[in-house]
């Protein structure tokens, strides 16, 4: 059964003043307002003598140690008014009256709630598929530096395909992905092998490390260069190429 209460947001500059859609009679303002008070503001990571993360890097460096996790909500503020709820344990969010998702926002505060329990109790309106905002995030969050959590001494492969049918992509994203699914590649090497520039390698790879599609291989000293080619594409290839399979 569903509720129309006529009352406060139940969360601040999220949901309109004249009401709002939650699932249960059972749940009340008063449940919404427990809710939100188990949620705690994560400050800004920082980095090189004390800068902190801005725009998207600010929220990737919050999410990409989430991975693992079960029950976890994230509220991100935006500056402008909106805000963005990330249920981790269903990779769902929602972006009430957010229109298109900007390259460089400004976020003005993340709060976050692990544990037990930490699952929407209510429906703010129909979801959006996670994977769609991770990649946003991972393409814009650190646009031609490693993301902050990478490391030097390692390469990175595939370990489960993206669905490129769920959000915007390109044909090197196809190529440069299946690369990484051969052999585990570092951003130079996997430029060199798909004749692309180092920060689109770079990129692609710190969007993969945040949606936790590719693992970690250490490198050995003195181990060589993975040798990875392109295949040829046949009809099924250049259908999968097109289509993002």
């Amino acid at each position: 059964m569903v509720l129309i209460l006529e009352t406060k947001p139940l969360i601040p500059g999220l949901i309109p003043t004249s009401g709002c859609l939650i699932t249960s009679i059972d749940f009340t303002p008063e449940d919404v307002s427990a809710l939100l008070e188990r949620f705690t503001a994560v400050p800004a990571a920082t980095r090189f003598g004390g800068i902190p993360a801005t725009g998207w890097a600010r929220l990737a460096m919050v999410l990409h140690p989430l991975h693992g996790s079960t029950d976890c909500l994230v509220l991100v503020d935006l500056a402008e008014g909106s805000t963005i709820v990330i249920d981790w344990g269903r990779k769902d969010y929602w972006w009430p009256g957010g229109g298109v998702i900007p390259i460089d926002p400004t976020i003005s505060n993340v709060r976050i709630f692990r544990g037990q329990g930490a699952r929407l109790p209510y429906m703010l309106e129909e979801p959006d598929d996670l994977s769609t905002l991770l990649w946003h995030v991972g393409l814009h969050a650190f646009p031609t530096t490693p993301a902050w959590w990478l490391t030097d001494d390692v390469r990175y492969q595939l370990s489960r395909w993206p669905d490129f049918t769920a959000f915007a992509h390109s044909p090197d994203h196809v190529r440069l992905t299946a690369l990484l699914g051969q052999a585990p590649h570092t951003a130079t090497e996997l430029a060199r092998a798909g004749g692309v520039q180092e920060s689109h390698a770079q990129q692609l790879i710190n969007t993969l490390s945040l949606m936790g599609l590719v693992r970690e291989v250490p490198i050995e000293d003195g181990a060589p260069a993975p040798q990875t080619t392109e295949r040829p594409r046949g009809l099924f290839g250049r259908l999968r190429a097109r289509w993002g399979l």
